[in-house]
């Protein structure tokens, strides 16, 4: 997601380049995302957490 913690910050940031193509941006940038590695939490230098 281009670095960026949730879409809604990416799209605040970025949305003003395409506001009229949002309907076509959005949908690309969920599939990148999706095709995207996903980052566990000890790739964050984090301890994951564990459920109660």
């Amino acid at each position: 997601m281009l670095g960026h913690k949730t879409a809604t910050m990416t799209l605040d940031t970025y949305g003003h380049l395409f506001p009229d193509r949002l309907d076509e941006v959005s949908p690309k940038m969920r599939d990148k995302r999706a095709a995207a590695p996903r980052r566990t939490d000890a790739s964050k230098g984090r301890k994951p957490d564990r459920a109660a």
